[in-house]
């Protein structure tokens, strides 16, 4: 866990939601009445575990991008494997930002739908607005906003773009290199080796550049939970 994570999962918010919440039943149904402070807590409590979970995916995903298991019996590809697992990180990079929407209407008690829920309104509702949370959020929010193109191409269209990525896919396509190999048009000890170093130094550029968006991503949410940290505590006062 890298320490900019670490400094999330103990920040004072989480600890105050997770301390405030001891006590209460777990044998709650759809049909269990809650006072309203209880159901605020546990509100909050949620959508700020669900978006910690989302912090260490991101921090884990960045690992899987060299974990391939090269056994014979494994029927994905090593490209295969990288393009899942880079889309993977991409799509839940990007899906930070809504959790995030999310635990802001949970800690102001909005009341906004779920499904309503976006940076519009939450971001100019009165009772954030006059706080420092839509320009933090902001900040945040610019940290992972490169990768929405990148995202919409994913879910919407057709896949990651990346010129290299598609370069390895053909030079990892075991019918074209076997062609290639009995014609005598590669040289299969060193095309493999070139491939191999060519891949690795791939893998490592992209593990640099997303694990510095995941530490600026992780660094710029840490004030916003000092914001919402201060708003938790007026809501509760007023809730007891």
């Amino acid at each position: 866990m890298t320490e900019e994570l670490n400094k999330l999962e103990q920040h004072h918010l989480f600890t105050q939601l997770l301390n405030d919440s001891t006590g209460f039943s777990d044998e709650a149904d759809e049909d269990t009445v809650f006072t309203e402070y209880e159901y605020y807590v546990r509100n909050a409590g949620f959508y700020c575990v669900h978006l910690l979970e989302l912090c260490k995916q991101l921090d884990n995903a960045i690992e899987l991008f060299s974990n391939f298991n090269y056994s014979k019996s494994n029927k994905v590809g090593r490209i295969e494997h990288l393009k899942y697992n880079l889309e993977n990180y991409i799509i839940r990079l990007t899906s930070i930002s809504d959790r995030m929407l999310q635990l802001i209407n949970g800690v102001f008690h909005l009341g906004t739908n779920e499904k309503s829920v976006n940076d519009r309104t939450i971001l100019t509702n009165v009772k954030v607005d006059r706080t420092d949370v839509p320009k933090l959020y902001k900040v945040f929010n610019k940290t992972i906003k490169d990768y929405t193109s990148d995202r919409n191409a994913i879910v919407h269209r057709h896949a990651y773009l990346d010129d290299k990525l598609h370069r390895f896919k053909l030079f990892y396509n075991d019918e074209l290199t076997q062609i290639a190999f009995d014609k005598k048009e590669l040289n299969q000890e060193s095309f493999k080796h070139r491939r191999k170093k060519m891949l690795t130094d791939f893998i490592l550029d992209k593990k640099t550049v997303f694990k510095e968006i995941n530490k600026n991503c992780f660094v710029t949410i840490l004030p916003i939970f000092d914001q919402l940290e201060t708003e938790y505590n007026k809501q509760k006062k007023q809730l007891k």
